[in-house]
């Protein structure tokens, strides 16, 4: 009995030991950085959660989860590892299902290192940002299906759900859309989806869009004007209707900037010239509502949208908006306020020393090959379907699922962004590493059989 115990509590502690070396190798863009990477949106996620304030354009999900990871203000190197320990844990999860019960620690902490260095998830993880919450709720739902799991992992499974789910504006509907898909396909993945894990999980996500009602209400207007701007579709609109119609903005109809991103948040921009976001709302809605009732506009709509989730597809860039925030910006205050004992860390953190953009530029090409060098193994994994254990039809079509929907999301609503790519595509080397191990799990098994 008590080597029995004294068994359990090593493989633990082993487990544990490979937790948190795997945290540390995700990390390391940051300790590259020397400090945890930032952008733009990293300020605003701070200052709700600090507040408390619900934003006018994001869910304060996220910045609560900063001010509790981070020990309320105490630091955020401990949100980092939190992020990089939890996809950790559901990565080896992951693995372990796979396996067949074999072991599976180091081949989970090997496939977390190659993950590390040759692959966007590290750059994800590392970041103050929800991108890595995305991931997570695809890797819990996962988890979940495969239902390998015991009650008290389901239990964390749904909670690690939910949370994932609200800490982005995006994440309800795409969540409700890859459940939706697996559902349809499950006969393909012979995937056994309970109604009642069903009815949890779109409750979860419904519950998560209840949280969201503000600031939807406040931005959803704002955002999806500056997608139809990016389509071609408002200024086409405009110079068809300006004639007969007093809008604000005809009177910019000429000088709108390309970018979805110039329209929302440079201070030139019209949006900024005509008003502010409540007081453009009721034009822009009614704009909105005028372009999707004409089947031209809705055609040409459409077509944008396609192009985009190809191009989004294919843009994976790490390193969008981790530029550098100076002394006297919004991030470099926001951080200076709520993180005083590491402001000095952050200012001489790497990004603000040198042009990410350009320092990353090798490891892009690289990841890009990485991916390409992926794709006909996922291809060959499609061609041997049958052959596939169930647990790795249903990580494929999960992850698959994901990465189109996360692009058609993008394309649709937003704007085209490789931040928006890279925080998915790693998903595809994932699958591929997946498969070999469990392959060699079946192997070892049917070798120890003979």
């Amino acid at each position: 009995m008590k080597i029995l115990l004294r068994n359990i509590v090593y493989k633990k502690w082993q487990s544990y030991l490979a937790l948190a070396l795997s945290s540390l190798c995700l990390l390391i863009p940051d300790f590259w950085n020397h400090y945890p990477l930032v952008n733009p949106d990293t300020a605003t996620y701070i200052e709700s959660g600090f507040i408390p304030e619900m934003p006018s354009d994001r869910p304060i999900t996220y910045g609560l989860l900063i001010r509790l990871f981070s020990l309320n203000g105490w630091s955020l190197w401990l949100l980092v590892f939190a992020q990089a320990y939890m996809v950790a844990w559901l990565i080896f999860r992951v693995i372990r299902n796979l396996s067949g019960d074999k072991p599976y620690i180091l081949q989970s902490l090997l496939i977390l290192f190659i993950l590390s260095i040759g692959s966007s998830l590290s750059w994800v993880v590392s970041q103050v940002q929800p991108d890595v919450f995305t991931s997570i709720a695809f890797l819990s739902v996962v988890l979940l299906l495969m239902r390998k799991e015991n009650k008290q992992t389901n239990i964390l499974l749904y909670i690690l759900f939910f949370f994932a789910v609200a800490a982005h504006l995006s994440h309800p509907a795409l969540m409700v859309g890859v459940l939706i898909a697996v559902f349809v396909l499950r006969r393909i993945t012979n995937a056994v989806m309970p109604p009642k894990k069903l009815s949890i999980l779109l409750a979860l996500s419904a519950i998560a869009m209840i949280t969201m009602v503000t600031p939807l209400s406040k931005s959803k207007h704002i955002f999806f004007m500056g997608s139809l701007l990016e389509k071609g579709v408002l200024k086409g609109y405009l110079d068809e209707n300006c004639s007969s119609k007093n809008y604000k903005l005809c009177a910019y109809k000429d000088s709108l900037p390309q970018k979805a991103d110039d329209f929302w948040w440079d201070p030139e921009s019209p949006l900024n010239k005509i008003g502010d976001w409540k007081a453009v709302k009721p034009e822009f809605n009614e704009i909105i509502h005028d372009i999707f009732t004409r089947p031209a506009y809705i055609k040409q709509y459409a077509t944008a949208t396609v192009k985009q989730t190809a191009n989004q597809l294919i843009n994976v860039n790490i390193g969008d908006g981790n530029q550098s925030f100076p002394s006297g910006s919004y991030v470099n205050r926001t951080l200076v306020k709520y993180f005083p004992n590491e402001s000095q860390n952050f200012n001489g953190a790497t990004q603000n020393k040198v042009p990410v953009l350009d320092a990353v530029a090798l490891p892009n090409k690289i990841f890009i090959i990485i991916i390409l060098c992926c794709l006909p193994a996922l291809l060959n994994m499609f061609f041997k379907w049958r052959k596939l254990k169930n647990e790795m039809k249903l990580l494929l079509v999960v992850c698959v699922i994901g990465i189109l929907l996360n692009s058609l999301d993008c394309a649709a609503f937003g704007t085209i962004n490789g931040r928006y790519g890279c925080k998915m595509v790693w998903l595809i080397p994932f699958c591929v590493l997946a498969f070999v191990t469990s392959k060699i799990a079946i192997n070892e098994k049917n070798a120890a059989r003979l």
